[in-house]
């Protein structure tokens, strides 16, 4: 049994490759991470190996059987943790050779990711292909590593971790040979305009035919590494400038300002029938970074709809709601019918210049801003929520679980981006080490129908 990918191929229509001439194999009892950013083509690798698509080009071999796939399950009647939860479960009952995973954890709390990984480590044997973002849990149940990336795709022998900072180290030798060629060319260009000046000031300050002829012929000498130079420029051996990580380099003068409390709950309940949470008692200041954790089904989202006069169930006590709040959910995308550029001009409050830097900043190319909200994917059409969000000057932002459908690099950039925010963050997350990053103050924590709050050491890792 084995999987086999053969100089393939694969494109959607008149767009770039996704793949181009891949080979790469998967032997029994691999267990292969697949990594890399947001629309690189992860989740269409899995359907091309699954044999629900076909390539253009070259071939794909696979003959593992039983074969079990869980991606993201129709929650009907329960949640979407429960659902994914189920799905796993049989799926792993019905003792697969080939286990393939498309975002497993992505509505799992922490409890049982970490249950998950137990659950796949004592089942040496079986053979997983798994994407996720997951950091920390593909680093528990993978060996091998896939980087699909824009234009690449790479296999490593090791785990994404080790894999990544073998990239980072790479990236970073880059760096210091493009920084060696350019301060090369820089001498360079000095010694020929320092040249040049030479020959002209002899020329310009003496008559005598000696020093004048002297004169020519430095100024030939100038001339001939200059045209060196320029050969050399023109060679394509010169490096590329390195493509810096997308990172976000605006200010937020856009941000209305608040001040004291910005939202209140005095022995407060909501529920659908019987109480989800009761006796809840807070406060948030303006500027303060507040962290919602705790186990799937405790009422994290309940709460924060409640917070934000969204909750369609019953409430009681007093509650002072947040109006002036943005709201990344984590249903996004359906029934949206414009494209990329039009979606984020409705919801900011930037001008067109501006608009795009910003959208730069988080990732987006120009060729993404005609493209359908539909046609993004699932971390594309997150990111461009909490773009166009955070542009629209909203002095609260709360972000439900923005972790799910995010690769790595933009959640570092948004966490990096919003650590920045001079609002109020409310954020529902199950990574600490997104916590972490984005500089947390206070946690609730959500546990047998009440919410316990904790001031936060920034220096001090969150605990789950």
């Amino acid at each position: 049994m084995r999987i086999v990918l053969s100089k393939m191929s694969y494109q959607y229509s008149d767009q770039p490759w996704l793949f181009e001439n891949v080979s790469a194999s998967i032997e029994p009892g691999n267990r292969v991470a697949v990594i890399g950013p947001n629309g690189a083509g992860k989740s269409t690798l899995l359907k091309l190996i699954l044999g629900e698509l076909s390539p253009q080009a070259g071939h794909i071999r696979q003959n593992f059987a039983p074969v079990r796939c869980v991606s993201s399950p129709y929650a009907d009647g329960q949640s979407w943790g429960q659902a994914v939860w189920a799905a796993m479960t049989s799926a792993l009952l019905s003792e697969p050779a080939l286990l393939v995973l498309d975002e497993p954890t992505r509505h799992l709390d922490l409890a049982h990711r970490q249950q998950l990984a137990e659950w796949l480590n004592r089942k040496p044997g079986l053979t997983i292909l798994c994407v996720s973002h997951d950091l920390d849990f593909l680093d528990a149940v993978a060996t091998y590593t896939w980087h699909v990336a824009p234009g690449s795709f790479r296999v490593a022998s090791s785990g994404p971790s080790q894999y990544l900072q073998q990239l980072e180290q790479e990236h970073a030798a880059y760096a210091r040979r493009y920084e060696q060629q350019q301060a090369m060319i820089s001498r360079l260009e000095e010694d020929i305009r320092q040249t040049k000046e030479q020959a002209r000031g002899v020329e310009r300050g003496t008559i005598d035919s000696g020093q004048r002829r002297y004169a020519k012929k430095v100024a030939k000498k100038a001339l001939s590494r200059e045209r060196r130079l320029e050969h050399w420029q023109r060679s394509g051996e010169l490096l590329d400038a390195p493509r810096d990580a997308h990172r976000l380099r605006h200010t937020w003068d856009h941000v209305r300002a608040l001040a004291g409390p910005v939202l209140r709950v005095e022995d407060g309940s909501l529920g659908y029938g019987a109480p989800i949470l009761e006796n809840i008692f807070l406060e948030a200041q303006a500027g303060e970074r507040v962290a919602l954790v705790g186990d799937n089904g405790t009422g994290k989202s309940s709460l924060v709809e409640a917070i934000l006069g969204r909750f369609a169930g019953w409430q009681a006590g007093r509650w002072r709601t947040l109006r002036q709040a943005g709201y990344v959910s984590q249903v996004f995308g359906e029934g949206e019918s414009g494209t990329c550029w039009e979606y984020f001009r409705e919801h900011s409050a930037l001008g067109d210049g501006f608009g795009r830097a910003w959208l730069q900043s988080y990732g987006f190319q120009e060729r993404h801003l005609d493209q359908p909200v539909q046609s993004l994917s699932h971390g594309e059409q997150v990111k461009l929520q909490i773009a166009a969000l955070s542009a629209a000057g909203w002095p609260v932002l709360a972000l439900d679980e923005p972790e799910h459908h995010l690769d790595l690099p933009s959640l570092e950039s948004v966490s990096q981006g919003l650590s920045g925010y001079p609002g109020t963050l409310l954020v529902i997350s199950h990574q600490p080490r997104f916590l972490q990053q984005l500089g947390i103050t206070t946690v609730w924590r959500t546990a047998r129908k009440s919410v316990e709050v904790e001031r936060q050491d920034t220096e001090r890792k969150i605990e789950y």
